[in-house]
């Protein structure tokens, strides 16, 4: 819909009967979002699924309806920039995956052997950044191999995931757990990170992922990341589902 800025929005549509639910995004869910075209229906179809990128907006934000009713949603603007902001990052942190030093000297900028710094260039800004100078002792130069560029790209996409964590941050809570009763008589509590909305996910996800918390795969059926190894599919496994573990089969069938 048309916004009360001008800029087309993707508001939720209104459908008779049809509340609103909660989930949990899929730890791979970021790859997806990374990889997404930038398109109008490709950006609807992932918000038809996993909802819309924020939850609070200002008042210019809005669009109303023709029953008068007003909705509030990310432009597609902003999805488009988002959408490759993460990429860039996703690109850099497969680059340091598989030391792809070509790629890498790219981002990373070595001045002989007295500083070493990055610059990215995402559609939300450009950064230029030093990260070490010999002048400047507490700054870590001697950490960092001559004209080395992987530790270096290591530490430029640690820079920037943080960046994005803390302009979207999830406070962690305390919350009651659905086991038994403790011995003390009350019932247990463990902490809680509820991001506040889908992008903010989609970051702590992503940053999960490069500590190695967890590792992921794309499925060989239907093209989506999803975890394997503990607290995920086996570590052998090849599709995200039984249906798509069906599906693959069929298509080798076929073929």
């Amino acid at each position: 819909m048309k916004g009360a800025d001008g800029k087309p929005r993707l508001v939720p549509r209104v459908v008779p009967g049809a509340g609103f639910h909660t989930r949990e995004p899929q730890p791979g869910l970021f790859r997806e979002f990374a990889k997404m075209p930038p398109k109008r229906d490709a950006i609807q179809a992932f918000a038809a699924q996993y909802g819309d990128l924020f939850s609070r907006y200002d008042p210019m934000q809005s669009a109303v309806r023709d029953d008068g009713t007003v909705s509030f949603g990310a432009s597609l603007g902003a999805w488009t920039r988002e959408i490759g902001d993460m990429c860039v990052l996703v690109e850099l942190w497969e680059q340091i995956q598989h030391k792809q030093v070509a790629a890498l000297k790219k981002v990373i900028k070595w001045a002989g052997n007295k500083k070493v710094g990055y610059s990215i260039k995402t559609p939300r800004r450009e950064r230029s950044v030093t990260l070490a100078h010999v002048d400047i002792p507490e700054t870590g130069l001697s950490r960092f191999s001559p004209k080395d560029v992987v530790l270096p790209a290591r530490c430029a996409l640690r820079l920037e995931i943080n960046l994005r964590l803390a302009e979207h941050p999830t406070v962690p809570q305390l919350a009651w757990t659905p086991d038994t009763p403790s011995e003390s008589g009350g019932r247990n509590q463990r902490i809680v990170f509820t991001p506040p909305h889908l992008l903010a996910a989609l970051w702590l996800w992503f940053a999960r992922a490069v500590t190695s918390q967890f590792q992921l795969t794309e499925c060989k059926a239907c093209g989506k990341y999803f975890q394997v190894g503990p607290g995920g599919r086996r570590a052998d496994a090849t599709t995200c589902s039984n249906a798509c573990r069906q599906r693959k089969k069929r298509n080798y069938s076929v073929g």
